[in-house]
């Protein structure tokens, strides 16, 4: 009979959304042992509240990326995807014998290779993973893509954790590319249907538009559908934005047209700047004709 896997001890660099709802979903399951450090812990006017969220979760906080990796088995990468290779930098001074290393950010291939390079030369075992759905209401659950040299290692332990996710290669770069070419479609799709839904609001047509929209796409509720899209668009419009250049850079670096995923990324911020989650309270409805009519509203204030 073999003897189960042990559990880690873990670091965050970046405890946001995906970092919490991960743990979360750990404690669930049983003790486990978390450490974080965020950048927020530096910044005077977050500090305090970025640790209380550590706290909620008996996460330990950190002083520092390179103390979290001395400390830990695992590290999870957590951040925006501009700050990539910053992340990894950061933490190489706690590098030890062993050390797994594993990036869920959602950033290019090629730019999370170079991470993951900076990383082995130190000799961290390497994990790209990429987070395939929404992280609520699943939180450890939420299907994962894994690949990379220490992948198979990876595997049991994340196993142990409860996670669900296939393994897909030895290749740092292969997990991340079937995300970014998935979410051509998928963001290019929430962004149309906002555009569709916003204009036939401000046109009074949308009790015609969203039932022949629906009729067209037969296998599919597009009044529920978008509700939904046009929720997260304006809740996670900015962090979208940021994955969409990714896309487009990855696309760049193909060699194929990034045209898409460009206009794409371009209107998620467009959306993000335009502070309509704000105008909610931070309280989003899933209401699509509530949402296009404070996309209006704020369209109407800025002249």
């Amino acid at each position: 009979m073999s003897n189960p896997t042990p559990a880690p001890i873990i670091a965050f660099i970046g405890f946001g959304e995906a970092a919490q709802a991960f743990t979360r979903g750990w404690r669930s399951r049983g003790p486990v042992t978390v450490l974080a450090y965020d950048i927020l812990f530096d910044d005077p006017a977050h500090a305090e509240a970025k640790r209380a969220e550590c706290r909620a979760l008996d996460v330990e906080p950190v002083a520092g990326a390179a103390e979290a990796a001395a400390k830990a088995d695992m590290v999870i990468s957590a951040v925006t995807a501009d700050q990539v290779l910053t992340a990894a930098d950061s933490v190489l001074p706690g590098v030890h014998p062993g050390l797994l290393w594993l990036d869920i950010n959602s950033a290019a291939p090629f730019r999370k290779a170079d991470a993951a390079d900076r990383m082995a030369a130190h000799g961290a075992g390497t994990v790209d993973v990429a987070v395939m759905a929404p992280v609520h209401p699943r939180l450890h659950q939420t299907p994962l893509l894994i690949s990379g040299p220490a992948a198979a290692k990876a595997a049991p332990i994340l196993t142990a954790l409860g996670m669900t996710f296939e393994l897909v290669s030895e290749r740092t770069g292969d997990a991340s590319t079937i995300k970014m070419i998935r979410s051509i479609a998928i963001k290019g799709f929430e962004s149309v249907t906002m555009e569709c839904v916003t204009a036939a609001v401000k046109l009074g047509i949308e009790d015609r538009i969203i039932p022949s929209v629906a009729s067209s796409l037969s296998n599919i509720d597009f009044a529920d559908l978008a509700d939904h899209v046009m929720e997260r668009v304006v809740v996670h419009g900015k962090r979208r934005a940021a994955e969409m250049r990714e896309v487009a850079a990855t696309l760049d670096h193909a060699g194929v047209s990034s045209l898409l995923p460009t206009a794409t990324a371009a209107h998620q911020q467009w959306v993000s700047d335009l502070g309509v989650k704000e105008r909610f309270g931070g309280e989003v409805p899933n209401d699509a004709r509530r949402i296009a009519r404070e996309v209006l509203a704020a369209i109407a204030e800025r002249g």
